[in-house]
């Protein structure tokens, strides 16, 4: 799932029609996490008890999933692994296995609101990696497609060879060697160049046209899902197949080994791995010139320019820390921001409230670590446009009338 595509699916989440329950469980053992739901369940009653909706009808695929945690322990205290997060509204019931910490992306909550917890759900999304590793294997390469906490092997599209040596009897690679010799039982029908060139030079060439008969399978399988493609070689073969990729979303960096002695599961692992550093690269999501637009009001790190921006519909990107949190109300009438605790306030976290708004609006938002952030700042956000000067607000308001 790319990023345009995300965005699509948490909009579509936010404009759900409530009630909405958003449940967020640590997760750290299963029957702890069972209890947990329980208690849940207990906060969501009562908070459903003002509004005209069959209580029991509503709650009951919640208390389903308690039922599910409480069959897969497999003795006391064995551990899950993973945060829980419920969504529940009369259109959508889902249980999704978070692979984060709760108190870092996900915060444990219990809500029932108008609308689901944007937070919570950006921190799935950012939690549902996509993406396949390609094992450049002489013998049976393979192409993986996997997710956070799967892989399967993809069938390549008819034609594509199924070993180097299946790749030197179809056709000759793209040199002209001269001395070219029958070859012997082990490639079958091919031939071996061994002649104006090192052997080495020889194989190298065979590998090219090998890779990029690879290079097409993989463009004709993932050219419109966008998805990241992480290659499983020997240092040498990686730097080959580099120079005949034609895919745009092939990982700079690959998983060193020859993939006949690695099980799937360990490319899985070295994979996420490979993505866990990449997400902590500096100017990866923010732009790298976005101190720039800040000083030409295209862009702001200060929360009370931000928020006001996202109700405004002018942020085209928010990026904020997981646990990034600023508790208070906004006045879209003075467009001002106040820190506020005071239940009578009604305040909120105006940094979800900011996502929230800048999702609604078109734009996206994402959560990333620190490392990722500007300077390490808590929230920053890039805007459609800077904002209209108070001279011009004037006008434009004297022109209305």
């Amino acid at each position: 799932m790319n990023a345009t595509e995300q965005m699509k699916m948490v909009r579509e989440l936010l404009e759900s029609p409530g009630p909405c329950i958003t449940v967020a469980l640590a997760g750290r053992e299963v029957a702890e996490t069972a209890i947990e739901l329980k208690e849940a369940i207990r906060t969501i009653r009562k908070e459903l008890g003002n509004r005209s909706i069959d209580i029991d009808a509503f709650v009951e695929p919640i208390a389903t999933y308690a039922a599910e945690l409480r069959a897969e322990m497999p003795r006391a205290g064995a551990s899950a692994g993973s945060g829980i997060v419920i969504l529940r509204s009369p259109s959508i019931s889902a249980l999704h296995r978070a692979p984060v910490q709760i108190g870092g992306p996900i915060p444990p909550a219990v809500r029932v609101a108008d609308r689901f917890d944007a937070r919570t759900i950006l921190s799935i999304m950012a939690a549902q990696r996509d993406f396949y590793i390609l094992a450049l294997s002489q013998k049976r390469p393979r192409l993986l497609r996997c997710t956070q906490n799967s892989s399967e092997e993809v069938p390549f599209p008819a034609g594509t060879p199924s070993s180097l040596a299946d790749a030197m009897q179809t056709r000759q690679p793209d040199h002209d060697l001269a001395n070219q010799s029958s070859g012997g039982p082990s490639i079958g029908a091919g031939t071996v160049v061994f002649g104006t060139s090192s052997d080495r030079d020889a194989k190298n060439e065979y590998l090219l046209h090998y890779f990029r008969e690879l290079d097409k399978a993989v463009n004709a399988l993932l050219k419109s899902s966008g998805e990241t493609l992480i290659l499983a070689g020997v240092d040498y073969e990686l730097a080959l197949y580099g120079r005949v990729n034609t895919y745009s979303h092939l990982l700079d960096r690959g998983i060193q080994g020859a993939p006949d002695g690695l099980e799937g599961g360990e490319m899985h692992r070295r994979a996420l791995q490979i993505l866990d550093q990449r997400e902590q690269e500096p100017g990866r999501e923010v732009p790298a010139d976005f101190d720039g637009r800040a000083g030409s009001g295209h862009a702001s790190v200060h929360l009370h320019e931000i928020v006001a921006a996202a109700y405004q519909g002018r942020v085209s990107h928010l990026f904020f820390q997981g646990n990034a949190r600023y508790v208070g109300i906004y006045d879209p009438v003075r467009q001002r921001v106040k820190h506020s605790d005071d239940p009578l306030d009604s305040p909120e976290d105006l940094v979800e409230t900011a996502a929230y708004q800048t999702v609604l609006q078109g734009g996206e938002a994402r959560i990333l670590p620190a490392s990722a952030m500007p300077n390490g700042v808590p929230v920053c956000a890039v805007f459609r446009y800077a904002a209209p000067q108070p001279a011009a607000v004037e006008e434009m308001e004297t022109a209305k009338h």
